[in-house]
């Protein structure tokens, strides 16, 4: 006789058999995809994930090649074990021994750096009338200030960035018709890298990465310190000039938000926020545990969706992001505050990215390059063309145009004349400030409508002409 079972009993079967809102499973085991805010701080904060360890895909690569590619593949597997993410205690050793050159005071000295950097680019971007934003501003500037950080020339950050990139192709190499040739051409790069930092170390300032491992300041072997040396090069550039890039898309296209240093802080979390450089973040399974009745088994992939997890419990309540479909994998609600107003943009926990301070600091000098040196700076075109990319979220192209600024002698004598007064110093009154719009606006120069500031003749000259002076 056939038994038939009761709605309950099936309800409550298929309820411990559902993952939970903002957790789901990768095709045949593989692991989960995580969305929800609350799971991925219960996640990336849990020791037992790890990070991807490049011995297993290599000695699968191993495998297909012939006799005299692998000891290249072995060269190789030795200098990706000695970058920064590892799941074992080296991870800490190494975090620790580069930690100095990212904290508080290391960024604070390198910040005049920064703003010298940021006020070239932005003076040579306004020469232009403004231009592509992302060529001419975001990744000139992320390499300058990656190269001051390291030691090495514009030139010379650029050829590493490439040659680490031609490294770690090599991880790709099984997929490939010729994976002897790729492996080779790995090991290549590999080669010119080390002979490179090898002839910039001596001539690297005191204060870089390059100049204390050339004085003997880094308390690690040579081998560590090169490694985790092209590791910064190769991680730092994409994700800066996207960071920079995405946040000019929202500055530059809001009314007055470049003349507000809180308006421009703001819009930079919410970039960081919606629009992370990286769009997933990965960890391994390293012990079996559960979680809401759940197993994750050794070996299977946690894939962080960073924008999802990023997002806040109010902005869930807002028409149009998906709240009124509570559980959707799109929009999947949080309940309850869940670690404030953090951002997973940089990672979270143990290997919370080193450079998370530095690069906000890179976005703050840039911009306020921007309001000082270009005020009227502001997007072309209100389309913004992104990336089509698997990792990075970054425009593409943003066409971006520099007004050009007022003559100072001539912005003076316009002034002093339509106020009817010489003191440049003179604090104008209400009436006085309407007049000195007008005039900066009959002259080129839009002034916006939050903008307290300047309050004489000499301030307003300052203010609007910085290019001149």
């Amino acid at each position: 006789m056939s038994r038939t079972r009761s709605p309950d009993t099936e309800a409550s079967a298929a309820t411990a058999a559902a993952p939970p809102e903002g957790l789901s499973p990768l095709p045949n085991g593989l692991g989960w995809v995580v969305s929800s805010r609350s799971l991925t701080v219960r996640l990336l904060s849990d020791q037992r994930l790890g990070v991807l360890e490049p011995r297993p895909v290599m000695a699968h690569l191993a495998a297909k090649l012939p006799d005299d590619a692998r000891p290249f593949v072995d060269e190789i597997t030795s200098f990706a074990e000695r970058v920064m993410l590892q799941t074992n205690a080296r991870h800490m050793v190494l975090r620790k021994a580069f930690g100095g050159f990212f904290d508080a005071d290391a960024i604070a000295a390198l910040t005049p750096g920064m703003r010298t950097d940021a006020r070239r680019t932005v003076r040579r971007f306004a020469a232009d009338g403004g231009g592509e934003f992302m060529t001419s501003v975001a990744f000139p500037y992320a390499v300058r200030v990656g190269a001051r950080l390291i030691g090495l020339t514009d030139q010379e950050y650029r050829l590493l960035h490439k040659l680490s990139q031609h490294v770690a192709l090599v991880a790709y190499a099984a997929r490939l018709d010729d994976p002897a040739q790729a492996v080779r051409a790995g090991h290549s790069a590999l080669t010119r890298a080390r002979e490179t930092l090898a002839a910039a170390r001596p001539a690297a300032p005191p204060a870089s990465v390059l100049g204390a491992w050339h004085a003997g300041a880094i308390d690690l072997p040579d081998e560590d310190i090169e490694a985790n040396v092209v590791m910064l090069v190769q991680a730092s550039l994409e994700t800066v000039a996207g960071m920079l890039g995405n946040t000019a898309a929202r500055v530059l296209g809001t009314s007055g938000a470049l003349a507000d240093a809180g308006r421009r802080e703001s819009l930079l979390d919410d970039a960081l926020r919606a629009e992370p450089p990286l769009k997933t973040l990965e960890r391994v399974v390293q012990e079996p545990f559960h979680m809401d009745g759940h197993e994750f088994r050794p070996g299977q992939i946690v894939s962080v969706r960073v924008a999802e997890a990023n997002r806040l419990d109010a902005e869930a309540d807002r028409p149009g992001t998906g709240a009124d479909q509570p559980g959707t994998e799109a929009d999947p609600p949080d309940h309850g505050p869940v670690a404030g107003r953090a951002l997973f943009s940089f990672g979270w926990g143990a290997y919370r990215c080193l450079g998370a301070r530095m690069a906000r600091h890179q976005a703050w000098e840039l911009f306020d390059a921007l309001h000082h040196i270009a005020p009227a700076t502001a997007l072309a075109d209100e389309e913004v063309e992104r990336v089509r990319h698997i990792r990075f979220d970054m425009p593409r192209r943003l066409r971006v145009v520099c007004p050009p600024t007022a003559d100072r002698t001539q912005l003076t004598r316009a002034l002093t004349e339509a106020l009817e007064e010489d003191d440049l110093d003179r604090p104008l009154t209400s009436l006085e400030r309407e007049v000195t719009f007008v005039v900066l606006r009959e002259n080129g120069v839009t002034v916006p409508e939050e903008l307290r500031g300047p309050t004489t003749i000499r301030e307003w000259v300052e203010w609007a002409t910085p290019v001149h002076g």
